[in-house]
C-alpha cells in the first residue's frame, strides 16, 4: 500500500477527491433542484405546484379538525 504513495502524493489526491465529491454533489443538486418536483423557488412550499387546484366547495374543510366526542 506505501508504494502507490510513493507513485501519488497525499495532498493531491485529497485536494483531487474533494473537489470531484464536490463537483458530484453540486450537480446532483442543481439536478434535482431544476425539475418539476421542486416549486419551493416559485415561492409555493410543500409541493403544491403538483397537486391540482382544489375546489372553491373544499375550501372550508378544515384538515385538522378534532376528533368528535366518543357517545357512550
Amino acid at each position: 500500500m506505501w508504494r502507490i504513495w510513493m507513485v501519488m502524493d497525499p495532498r493531491k489526491v485529497i485536494i483531487i477527491g474533494g473537489a470531484l465529491v464536490a463537483t458530484i454533489v453540486a450537480t446532483n443538486h442543481f439536478v434535482q433542484l431544476s425539475t418539476k418536483y421542486s416549486c419551493w423557488l416559485d415561492g409555493t412550499a410543500s409541493g403544491s405546484c403538483l397537486e391540482p387546484a382544489a375546489p372553491a366547495s373544499a375550501s372550508n374543510v378544515s384538515h385538522n379538525a378534532p376528533l368528535p366526542a366518543s357517545v357512550n
